[in-house]
């Protein structure tokens, strides 16, 4: 009996093809993609919300059994979903202000582990500085200009989709049947 996974020539024919449809969809509009995504993720929390609530209501044998805590929670879920879903390109910036923070985070213990190691090895240290100011500068750069980040970032995922569908068709073609 094969496996479940069992990777026939086939299913990696298919899912290279996926691989690479996705990435070029992605690649055909690239802006749209960032807020798409935002808006999916404000729509589930907002409709996590109402089913929250409409739960509550339903199990509630009276209108003073319902808790009001878990009202709370989901009203403020319903908010906070609406208000991404309208303000998908602004939530995507600011998501991606966060994201400029870890990044920049990193980069500061890459140079902080590069200055700590600096005297046992030389190369791991010259290395190590590189990688953290590179780093730095990339976090300083998705801070700065949200705007560019959320932009670059799908077409960069679209690119290595797109290369991922191509490898596995190149695999799949090396497989045999």
């Amino acid at each position: 009996m094969g496996s479940l996974f069992e990777r026939t020539r086939t299913s990696v024919t298919l899912f290279g093809a996926l691989l690479i449809f996705l990435g070029a969809a992605i690649l055909a509009n690239p802006s749209d993609v960032t807020a798409f995504i935002v808006r999916l993720m404000g729509f589930a929390c907002a409709l996590f919300g109402l089913m929250t609530f409409v739960a509550e209501l339903l199990q509630a044998q009276s209108k003073d059994a319902i808790p009001f805590g878990t009202l709370a929670l989901s009203g403020v879920l319903m908010m906070a979903g609406t208000g991404v879903v309208l303000f998908a390109d602004s939530v995507a910036k600011i998501l991606f202000i966060l994201i400029g923070l870890l990044i920049v985070a990193s980069g500061l213990r890459d140079i902080e582990y590069a200055r700590t190691v600096g005297a046992n090895d030389e190369d791991e240290h010259k290395a190590s500085l590189r990688v953290g100011i590179i780093t730095l500068a990339a976090g300083i750069f998705v801070m700065v200009v949200p705007a560019a980040a959320v932009r670059v970032v799908p077409i960069v995922s679209g690119v290595f989709l797109v290369l991922d569908g191509l490898s596995q068709l190149f695999l799949a073609l090396q497989m045999e049947e």
